[in-house]
């Protein structure tokens, strides 16, 4: 379960540093839709843990022209 944990606030981390915001819910209001899942896309990635959910997603970003 650590592992789990762990590997969940990387990607948070890791996903943030690169151009994709996330959301972390917590409390009763975070199993609104299930208790248990994951889903994965090319547009972002969210996990659902009792009490918990996580979601990032992709943002655009602009280059500044030097």
């Amino acid at each position: 379960m650590k592992v789990l944990k762990y590997s969940i606030v990387a990607a948070f981390l890791l996903g943030t540093a690169a151009g994709c915001s996330s959301t972390l819910t917590v409390g009763p209001q975070a199993n609104t839709d299930g208790y248990l899942g994951a889903n994965a896309s090319t547009k972002g990635a969210s996990v659902t843990l009792p009490f918990v959910k996580g979601e990032v997603e992709a943002t655009e970003t602009s280059k500044k022209k030097k």
